[in-house]
């Protein structure tokens, strides 16, 4: 069991609760914020408890002396510095906000329809056609207003068709997502993050407390004895 003043109490506390932050759903986000911030203030705390083994004056020299350069490694570090600054700032200013992100898709259909009608221009006065041809002339006259009629419905009844595929799909969209538990992947903080690489909150969290773990596992691995 580690001392009192060993870095990996506040280490697993921190792991805890994100632990529980994990396990809760977006719908839950008062629990979340609390256990998130728990998470963010006890990461902070780790590197109090190992400031706070080099203070003394009868400090080792050795580890007083790694101390003073992990200091100045995770300064360097984006996330441990994002945490650090961030960390002040809940407690002096703002509490760390998270932002749940929204992501909407679109659908766009293109539907191309056409009606061409010829018109067969003849060579020779109608009187000078043979019959088939007149009758065939006529026969296009008379069924032409039909045909464009039952164009236009069966052009309609494509449209109700989409329509109605539409709406179905629309339907069927909403009764998964009513089905589906929200995520608290879905939040992000509202700060860029320091990396770039767009993580959400819990993620950026547990990459935070990750790097804490290999400073820990170094401190208790080359002092033992100081660090407990």
């Amino acid at each position: 069991m580690p001392s009192s003043t060993s870095p990996r109490i506040p280490l697993e506390r921190a792991q805890y609760f994100l632990a529980r932050a994990e396990r809760l759903t977006a719908t839950e986000r008062r629990e979340f914020d609390n256990d998130l911030q728990a998470a963010v203030v006890f990461g902070r705390s780790v590197y109090h408890y190992l400031q706070s083994l080099a203070a003394p004056a009868n400090a080792d020299a050795g580890y007083r002396a790694w101390f003073r350069s992990k200091k100045t490694t995770l300064a360097a570090d984006p996330v441990l510095e994002y945490f650090r600054r961030e960390r002040d700032l809940t407690l002096k200013e703002r509490s760390k906000g998270v932002q749940r992100r929204v992501s909407m898709t679109g659908h766009a259909q293109l539907h191309v329809s056409g009606y061409a009608e010829m018109t067969v221009i003849r060579g020779a006065p109608w009187y000078r056609r043979s019959p088939s041809i007149v009758w065939q002339d006529t026969w296009a006259t008379i069924t032409r207003p039909l045909k464009r009629w039952l164009h236009r419905i069966a052009e309609d009844l494509k449209r109700r068709r989409r329509n109605l595929r539409g709406r179905m799909s629309a339907w069927q969209a909403r009764r998964r997502a009513a089905r589906e538990v929200p995520s608290v992947r879905e939040f992000y903080f509202a700060d860029a993050d320091p990396e770039g690489k767009d993580r959400p909150a819990v993620d950026l969290v547990r990459e935070y407390l990750t790097r804490l773990e290999v400073v820990v596992r170094e401190s208790e691995a080359s002092f033992p004895l100081v660090v407990g």
